[in-house]
C-alpha cells in the first residue's frame, strides 16, 4: 500500500516538474497586440502606397479600437497622421493630420516616432501657415483695381491694384511651399524603410 502512495506521489511530482519545465520551454505568448502589429501595420502601408489612404485609415483606427492602451494602438495614431498628412491624399488635410500628431504627441507613453512626428508637426505647421498667406496674398492680388471713373488718389489701400512686392511675396511663399513639401516627402521616405536601414 505504501509503495502504491510512493508511486503516486512519484507521478504527481513528475508531472508538476513537466509542467514547469513546459512553461520554461514554452514562455507565454507576445501580446495579441504585439503579434497583430507588424502585418497590421504592413497591410496599412502597402494600402496607403496604392493610394488607398481612407482603407489604410480605418485599419488603422480598428487596431488602435481593439488594442486601446496598448503601446502599438499608440503608434497606430503617428501613422494615421502620415497618411492624413500626405499631399496626394484627397481626404487628408494638414488640419486633421496636425491634430492627430498632437494626439500622438500628448500621450504619456513611449513614442517609437516621437523625432519624426515633432519634424513632421513643424513641417506640416509652416505649410499651413504658407498656405493661409498665399491664399490671402492671391486674393489680395485678385482684387478688381480702381474702376475707370474714380481718381487713383480716390482708391482705399485695400483695393489698390497689386505691385512687385505682393508679386515677390507670392513667389517666396510658393518657395516655402515648395520646400516644405520636399521635407514631407524626404521624412515620408525615410519611415518607409525597414528599422535597419534607417
Amino acid at each position: 500500500m505504501r509503495r502504491g502512495i510512493g508511486v503516486r506521489a512519484l507521478l504527481v511530482v513528475a508531472a508538476l516538474m513537466s509542467g514547469g519545465c513546459s512553461q520554461v520551454l514554452h514562455p507565454n505568448p507576445a501580446p495579441v497586440a504585439d503579434r497583430e502589429w507588424p502585418r497590421t501595420l504592413a497591410t496599412a502601408q502597402e494600402r496607403a502606397g496604392r493610394g488607398e489612404f481612407d482603407a489604410a485609415d480605418s485599419l488603422l483606427g480598428q487596431f488602435a479600437r481593439r488594442h486601446q492602451g496598448s503601446h502599438e494602438a499608440g503608434e497606430a495614431g503617428f501613422w494615421q497622421a502620415m497618411f492624413r498628412l500626405d499631399p496626394s491624399n484627397r481626404n487628408g488635410s494638414l488640419a486633421v493630420g496636425l491634430a492627430t500628431l498632437d494626439a500622438y504627441l500628448a500621450n504619456p507613453g513611449p513614442h517609437d516616432h516621437a523625432a519624426e512626428a515633432l519634424t513632421l508637426r513643424r513641417v506640416a505647421a509652416q505649410l499651413d501657415a504658407a498656405n493661409r498667406l498665399a491664399a490671402s496674398a492671391s486674393v489680395a492680388v485678385h482684387e478688381p483695381a480702381t474702376p475707370p471713373n474714380r481718381p487713383a488718389s480716390d482708391t482705399r489701400p485695400d483695393q489698390r491694384p497689386p505691385d512687385a512686392n505682393a508679386d515677390a511675396e507670392i513667389k517666396r511663399l510658393k518657395d516655402e511651399l515648395a520646400k516644405a513639401n520636399a521635407e514631407l516627402e524626404r521624412i515620408k521616405r525615410r519611415l518607409a524603410q525597414p528599422p535597419g536601414k534607417r
